[in-house]
């Protein structure tokens, strides 16, 4: 039996079949929305059974959805359940447009421990009652639930309240079902999508990431109901990660985490993406983050377009367990990376990206995702990634001589990544028998029985230090393994060598810098025949900036540090 809407004077049925294709979806914003709804509504029909009719049919290309509008307004509960819930705060809140203070429900004195000196202290607290969106679709994917809160679900809640509703006029659906009201939300839904499949609506930015009211010709946003319906349900398949700006000013590494990175996935198979995301999210890490213990480590990254990374490369594991194929071309078109970050009561776009599905660079990703631990150093090998006309060097040599001291060559992880990355990119850095062949360009294949001229650097630096520990202290490697004091001091002596040959070419460039490299580098004796040395000179002379980078990497490699693996390079 159908019913009329007196506002529309139409007749409307009551069961309403909506049809969507990826293709007709005009953003990546939508065809992940459609992914969210269909599993949002396969989720409440396994988990939640209710009196309305919710019943979704996917394939490859889209999805058909048939609800009433009981079914709808169960769907909305759902999508924007919250509670009330006390939490403590340090400080007393402000009203946001009167700036007067919040009386909290109460005050609590509670003890806490000084990470300065680790004594137990005591602080006041303030107690409120906040509205927590409940989320309970990811919070049953969440590897970390322990069934009310986990981290990745927090992490979800947090950028749900800080930027999709971040301005506080746009929580009402959340806060109006916390406090048990009635809601509307869901039958204005309703009446916008019976009207005719191009009927229009105001597209804001609660629910599409770089809307406005007008653009600057004064064109307002507008989308049609149909497709803005599907934007409710985009946060819940898009990935959430946290960039981390790392502070230089100092030789301590500070850090500080910057707004939300929020990876969109471009769907193009909508099918398996529904079919693998779950198992995706139910296998992320359960650790903490170090430096910020209510965060998810695998949430953290250096830049944003890691998020993308991160995303196809989890969905690209995923497919190689279930298929054996690593190809992503036929699930996801690419994943668009927003960075959003909320500055007093407005939601600042800071950056945007897209990142197409290459088999490659997701690959190469994947090496040392998860192998690097020092975050500048993980920067740059992410940017040089991003660029594949750059070498795995490049830019290094500006970091090595911009970074303090002890952030570089005086830092524990940075050179350990330095001889984890020897270890992936050059071949055989661990001594050898000298072999016939030549010596190869920076940037040429290494045929049997050449060197590249990155390894010839890293023999160069090697015998260097190998020389002067031998000739100046009297120290070998050989003779102090079975001698723990005498290992103690071989070490520091290497690292001291290191760090003063280290500092004498970050102060030179150009000629200086060649001057210093044949003087002192190759003033020891170096074994190579006379193609080798030629090879090398020419190098040199034409690639001088490239060469100083690769010896100060070489330096710092060959600075006693962390053992990357019992593989890793020999001392």
């Amino acid at each position: 039996m159908a019913t009329t809407d007196k506002k529309a004077k139409t007749s409307q049925p009551d069961v309403l079949e909506l049809h969507y294709t990826l293709a007709e979806l005009p953003s990546s914003q939508h065809r992940a929305g459609l992914a969210g709804l269909v599993l949002m509504v396969e989720w409440l029909n396994q988990h939640s059974p209710g009196e309305g009719v919710r019943e979704v049919e996917r394939s490859t290309h889209g999805a058909t959805l048939r609800l009433d509008r009981r079914g709808l307004e169960e769907l909305f509960d759902e999508l924007y359940a919250a509670s009330l819930e006390e939490q403590a705060r340090n400080q007393l809140l402000k009203n946001s447009r009167t700036k007067e203070t919040v009386p909290p429900l109460r005050e609590e004195m509670r003890q806490f421990t000084d990470p300065k000196n680790g004594q137990l202290k005591e602080k006041r607290v303030y107690i409120y009652e906040v509205t927590v969106p409940k989320g309970s679709f990811l919070l049953t994917l969440d590897p970390t639930s322990d069934g009310r809160n986990g981290l990745w679900i927090k992490l979800w809640r947090d950028c749900i309240w800080t930027i999709f509703r971040g301005v506080p006029a746009t929580r009402g659906p959340f806060e109006d079902r916390a406090n048990g009201l009635e809601t509307a939300d869901a039958n204005d839904t309703w009446q916008d999508l019976v009207r005719p499949a191009d009927y229009t609506v105001q597209l804001p930015s609660t629910y599409f990431v770089g809307a406005q009211a007008n653009n600057a010709d004064n064109v307002p946003f507008r989308d049609r109901a149909r497709f803005q319906f599907l934007l409710h349900f985009w946060p819940y398949v898009a990935q959430i990660y946290v960039p981390a700006i790392v502070s230089n000013v100092s030789d301590k590494d500070e850090q500080k985490l910057y707004g939300y990175a929020i990876a969109i996935p471009d769907v193009a198979d909508l099918d398996r993406f529904c079919d693998e995301l779950p198992y995706v999210l139910r296998n992320r890490s359960t650790s903490p983050y170090r430096r910020a213990p209510f965060r998810p480590q695998d949430c953290v990254v250096d830049l944003v377009v890691e998020g993308a990374l991160d995303t196809f490369s989890r969905l690209q594991d995923r497919l190689k367990v279930m298929t054996g194929s690593s190809e992503l071309d036929g699930l996801l078109l690419g994943v668009d990376v927003v960075h959003l970050d909320k500055q007093g009561n407005n939601i600042k776009l800071l950056n945007s990206i897209r990142l197409d599905a290459e088999s490659e660079m997701i690959d190469r990703y994947a090496t040392f995702r998860n192998s690097l631990w020092n975050q500048n150093f993980r920067r740059q090998r992410l940017l040089n990634l991003l660029n594949p006309n750059r070498e795995w060097y490049s830019g290094f040599g500006d970091l090595l001589t911009r970074l303090p001291f002890k952030q570089t060559i005086g830092n524990s992880y940075f050179i350990r990544d330095v001889r984890e990355t020897y270890q992936q990119e050059v071949r055989n850095m661990n001594d050898r028998n000298e072999s016939p062949g030549e010596t190869v360009g920076l940037n040429q294949s290494s045929p049997s029985g050449a060197l590249t001229a990155q390894e010839q650097v890293y023999r160069v630096v090697s015998n260097y230090l190998r020389y002067k520990l031998d000739s100046k202290y009297n120290l070998t490697w050989k003779a102090t393994q079975s001698n723990p004091r005498a290992e103690g001091e071989y070490r520091e002596m290497k690292s001291k060598l290191a760090r003063e040959a280290f500092l004498a070419i970050r102060s030179r460039t150009g000629q200086d810098f060649i001057d210093y490299f044949i003087s002192t580098l190759c003033s020891v004796s170096q074994s190579m025949n006379e193609q080798r040395y030629i090879a090398l000179t020419s190098a040199l002379m034409t690639e001088t900036d490239n060469i100083r980078t690769l010896t100060m990497l070489a330096l710092a490699a060959q600075t006693p540090g962390p053992q990357s693996s019992p593989s890793g390079a020999s001392e």
